[in-house]
């Protein structure tokens, strides 16, 4: 199975928040890492740093949304 896509380092991305017992179900952070590939599942997946200033690793089937990118390679926020 093909790794799933998985958006650029500084990104801005909209994520559905795995964590059930979270108040916020959407969540937006910054990818703060390269992607990685479960070699077992082919999942891609991402370190990304959340307003908190606290960091987590997230399955990159969870992002709903990608920020486009200006001509320097930077998220429009």
């Amino acid at each position: 199975m093909p790794a799933s896509p998985s958006p650029g380092l500084g990104r801005v991305i909209t994520y559905l928040n795995p964590d059930a017992l979270h108040p916020d179900a959407y969540v937006r952070g910054v990818v703060s890492g390269s992607h990685v590939v479960d070699p077992e599942t082919g999942r891609s997946w991402v370190s990304v740093l959340l307003p908190n200033g606290s960091t987590t690793v997230l399955d990159t089937v969870n992002v709903l949304r990608v920020q486009e990118a200006d001509q320097d390679g930077n998220s429009k926020v």
